[in-house]
């Protein structure tokens, strides 16, 4: 084997590890701080996380400066990245936390190193690492399967196989290294972001566009690979874009305005536009990687440090309600400061010849071809949409509300299995859901909405209420006949309304699903807001609330004949927050022109509020 096709697969893998330990870092991160900040427990794992941070921001400065130590640097650097890639199977949180902040260390000196050896590499790596990483996500539909226990026999493997290949490779002598500057590692550090954002998030650009998961997958996929495809790379990437620099200064605006309409707009023509949009940015960003030729491991530091930034302020443009204000509709903005970051420095890069000998060497051979293909065919069944097999009518309906913490328990569990199993026991034909993430990177980057909704067998809508990728969500066994959705007033964290119709003992019944505010005259506008949406006639409201049975909410569902199954049946214990030792009454399912005929709250756990589901005829 000779070297070039050895660290291309081993870089790959480091690519790989990376992103997985991305959304392990953010999402546990943000578990320590929600903690901290709404809760008010201290955080030692905090603490120790941040300083380990810093450490990892800083690390690529000890990456060897003779280029003779690089090879030797960059085998180590890439085992340790796969050994501490082991316990981000275990889910433990504060175990996950530690260790997906040393696989960043451990990666970020790999790639100092290997910009510094062999620059044009990192594109493979980059490619095949996100190819991989999306086919993974694909197969557990957008829910990283490599994130499970049962993951931890393969990675060992993995492990095992760096070592064997480092021992298999040989050096190529004829071969002067290939270094790039600092501004490549300030481009990696904002690719970064893109790609575990949304460039290789393909749920999350469905969501952007309102569009097709399945196209995204297929088409996110092919266009990882465009940098690697021989005509591509010459003729478009070497030759226009590499020695054309107007066409440079023409693609990075365009990128740009695509980000803009894509977030902006809703349609099949938005879809056309991001998937074009993609396409560019691989296109360009090779040139970015291989920009400059000296100080970067300072440029690394830079471009990790610029990478936390970006994603901390993608993080707040949720949580501006609760954080910081400035930040509101701050999502937009920071997609397009890391696309001018990661693409800028194209516009340094100096077309310089490059061995022939070398590229050869360095394209992926045939049998990666007949893997990718093979790996587009395994996806595409497993991405396409579910067709469940539908009731078109029930006598008796049991309609549920679920806050499901964004897929997390009370500990910060990801617990997407347990909630979906809590929902089958539930027997719950229509249920409405809050606190719904479908591909930020503060829950893995998963569809929590699509995953249920798959692995129910029910349909689902969803709304989008923060930044496109949280909202709300309702799912149904019963065939939807119809459906529509209103954003509410809101001066703290944006939410709305969902209505489905279905039909219930032969007669269309308004389903309603909605999230109110936490603080009281939020609540009272959105209630008046909500209800005149519901309009007259048979309807029935489930959600969270936020509100105690003794509140005006409650009183307006009552002035407006709705009534509360728990009430009517007499029912005490129906307390749904926190999930562990209820306390308050908060959640509910709402009637009107139903007969009720029963209700419960469900003992599970696997949020960190308790389902509540009733029956109503």
């Amino acid at each position: 084997m000779t070297r070039n096709t050895g660290r291309i697969i081993e870089a790959s893998l480091v690519v790989l590890f990376t992103l997985q330990a991305i959304r392990v870092l953010f999402s546990m991160l943000f578990a320590q701080i929600y903690e901290v900040a709404f809760e008010g427990q201290p955080s030692p794992v905090l603490s120790v996380a941040g300083g380990l941070l810093v450490l990892a921001l800083l690390v690529p400065l000890i990456s060897p400066r003779r280029a003779v130590n690089l090879p030797a640097s960059l085998t180590l650097s890439a085992i340790a990245c796969a050994v501490a890639r082991l316990p981000l199977s275990v889910d433990i949180p504060a175990l996950r936390l530690i260790a997906s902040i040393i696989v960043l260390g451990c990666s970020s000196v790999y790639v100092a190193g290997l910009l510094r050896l062999r620059a044009s590499l990192l594109v493979y790596a980059l490619s095949l690492g996100a190819f991989a990483d999306q086919v993974l996500r694909a197969m557990g539909l957008t829910y990283d399967p490599s994130l499970r226990l049962g993951w931890l026999p393969v990675q060992a493997l993995l492990v095992a196989g760096l070592i064997y290949m480092a021992r298999q490779t040989r050096e190529e002598e004829d071969e002067p290294p290939q270094p790039a500057g600092a501004w490549a590692g300030i481009a990696y550090g904002a690719a970064l972001f893109m790609l575990s954002s949304l460039v290789a998030l393909p749920n999350a650009a469905a969501r952007w566009t309102d569009g097709s998961y399945p196209l995204m997958v297929l088409w996110l996929l092919a266009a990882a690979l465009l940098p690697l495809v021989r005509p591509v790379r010459e003729r478009v990437i070497e030759g226009i874009l590499g020695c054309v620099w107007a066409a440079r200064v023409l693609v990075i605006p365009l990128i740009l305005l695509g980000l803009l309409v894509a977030d902006k707009t809703q349609g099949g023509l938005t879809t056309a536009v991001l998937l074009a949009t993609v396409a560019l940015f691989w296109l360009l960003l090779p040139l970015s990687l291989r920009s400059g030729t000296r100080g970067v491991r300072a440029g690394m530091v830079v471009g990790m440090t610029l990478f936390l930034l970006l994603s901390i302020s993608h993080a707040l443009a949720f949580t501006y309600a609760y954080t910081l204000d400035l930040f509101q509709g701050a999502g937009l903005p920071t997609f397009l400061v890391a696309a001018l970051l990661a693409l800028g420095p194209a516009l340094l890069y100096q077309p310089r010849p490059w061995p022939a000998a070398a590229w050869q060497r360095a394209q992926a051979p045939r049998t990666w071809w007949a893997t990718a293909g093979l790996s587009l065919l395994v996806v595409l069944p497993v991405s396409l949409p579910a067709r469940p097999p539908l009731v078109s009518s029930v006598d008796t309906a049991r309609l549920g509300t679920y806050n499901i913490h964004y897929g997390f328990n009370t500990y910060w569990n990801l617990s997407l299995e347990e909630q979906a199993r809590a929902i089958v026991e539930s027997g719950a034909d229509v249920i409405a859901l809050q606190e719904v993430d479908t591909g930020r990177l503060t829950s893995f980057g998963v569809d929590n909405a699509l995953w249920l909704a798959r692995r129910l067998g029910m349909q689902v809508v969803y709304l989008p209420t923060v930044e496109h990728t949280t909202g709300i969500a309702v799912l149904s066994r019963l065939d939807i006949q119809a459906s529509e959705s209103q954003l509410l007033p809101a001066e703290g964290e944006p939410t709305g309304i969902i209505r489905v119709v279905v039909d219930v003992g032969g007669q269309p019944v308004k389903v309603h699903g909605i999230w109110l505010g936490l603080t009281p005259e939020e609540r009272d506008r959105q209630i008046a807001a909500a209800l005149d949406f519901i309009g007259e006639g048979r309807a029935t409201l489930a959600g969270d609330l936020n509100a105690t049975p003794d509140s005006p909410v409650c009183a307006a569902m009552r002035g407006q004949e709705f009534l509360d199954p728990f009430v009517t049946a007499g029912l005490d214990g129906a307390c749904t927050s926190p999930a562990v030792n209820p306390r308050h009454r908060i959640d509910y399912v709402w009637v009107r022109g139903l007969e009720p005929a029963g209700a419960q709250v469900l003992d599970s756990l696997a949020s960190d509020h308790r389902m509540v589901v009733v029956e109503a005829r």
